[in-house]
């Protein structure tokens, strides 16, 4: 899936962005409705999916909440964990 500007954000981001667009599709929210939700333009979730425009970190919660998501940070157990989901409803 990394067919994107991969260069303009590091590893940990673009898993992110991944994880965070597999949940939009799995709850069956288009970018349109998601955009309204938040009160944002729909081609800003479109830039933000294709990583042609970085979004705010606030802005980023609020597209989770607005999915049912929060966002958790979780301490690493070690380098070699697998990498696991962060977002939870």
């Amino acid at each position: 899936m990394k067919n994107m500007n991969s260069e303009l954000i590091n590893d940990s981001e673009f898993d992110l962005i991944c994880e965070y667009i597999k949940l939009r599709n799995e709850s069956n929210i288009s970018q349109s409705e998601l955009a309204k939700r938040i009160g944002i333009a729909r081609s800003t979730i479109a830039r933000m999916e294709r990583n042609l425009h970085s979004i705010s970190l606030g802005t980023f919660i609020k597209l989770l909440g607005a999915m049912d998501y929060k966002l958790e940070i979780v301490k690493k157990e070690d380098k070699n964990e697998s990498r696991q989901n962060v977002f939870n409803k």
